[in-house]
């Protein structure tokens, strides 16, 4: 059976070129449908390695960007607390103007009742 099998398909392909010599025509056809299914094969083998390409350089860019917003974020969170440690200092400088201030007048107070009494000395 398999020798049968074998037979006839060497008889089909004996039939398909005895045909292609009698029709060169469709030989050629058939060859330049071969060259166009490689050509075609080998577009589009070059745009995916481009479309490729371009999706890498991308992924790096964006890869980038997001590097560059963790170190904004960063940033962002250590000028936040600078902010807070000046409010702070502000604070304490406030504190230590109006302490200052208290001094200032206390002193003054005191002067002034020194040399209050130093007049009413006789």
């Amino acid at each position: 059976m398999p020798n049968a099998a074998l037979e006839q398909g060497g008889k089909v392909a004996t039939s398909v070129v005895e045909g292609m010599k009698s029709q060169p025509l469709a030989l050629g056809l058939i060859v330049l449908n071969i060259s166009f299914i490689m050509f075609v094969a080998w577009l589009a083998y070059t745009i995916n390695e481009r479309t490729e390409s371009q999706y890498r350089v991308k992924d790096a860019q964006t890869a980038t960007l997001l590097a560059k917003l963790d170190q904004i974020a960063d940033v962002r969170a250590e000028v936040r607390g600078l902010g807070e440690r000046i409010a702070g200092n502000s604070a304490i400088a406030n504190s230590m103007s109006d302490a200052i201030s208290r001094l200032v007048k206390t002193e003054e107070d005191h002067e002034r009742r020194l040399r209050d009494l130093e007049r009413q000395k006789p």
